[in-house]
């Protein structure tokens, strides 16, 4: 699973709205967090950190694949 799946897997269990995570991320509009969540614009890591404690995930949920996952964690 890629980086925008798992922003929108999350997004979706927690039952958030683009908009909601736009909010907390300080975007002016859900525009610039869809950008994001489609993979159109690169993930800040001010915003990594926000959302690491929104989803209570540590970084590697986000950045690694699940075979690097499995050898680390």
């Amino acid at each position: 699973m890629i980086l925008k799946d798992r922003l929108r897997q999350k997004r979706r269990e927690f039952r958030l709205r683009q908009e909601d995570v736009a909010i907390y991320l300080g975007f002016e509009s859900k525009n610039g967090y869809w950008s994001v969540e489609n993979g159109r614009t690169k993930l800040r890591t001010e915003h990594l950190v926000l959302l690491m404690a929104l989803y209570n995930v540590p970084a590697e949920y986000f950045l690694l694949d699940e075979a690097a996952k499995e050898k680390i964690l």
